[in-house]
């Protein structure tokens, strides 16, 4: 399962979109986006999640685990 910079990257790679201009209209620093997005150092929260579904045209769903 992929986690959250994943679909991120891969709806940026989709849409032609530059992680510097994501994080431009992020209004985050290009190396924060680049730490979220490598995962080094740094941690999507709610509000974080919420604005890049929206920039990206994203929904997130949440799905239990089934035994």
């Amino acid at each position: 399962m992929k986690d959250f910079s994943d679909v991120v990257m891969d709806e940026l790679y989709k849409k032609r979109m530059s992680i510097a201009i994501f994080a431009q209209e992020m209004k985050i620093s290009y190396q924060y986006m680049w730490r979220l997005l490598k995962k080094k150092n740094g941690r999507w929260n709610e509000d974080s999640m919420r604005k890049a579904c929206e920039i990206l045209g994203i929904e997130i769903q949440f799905v239990s685990k089934s035994a």
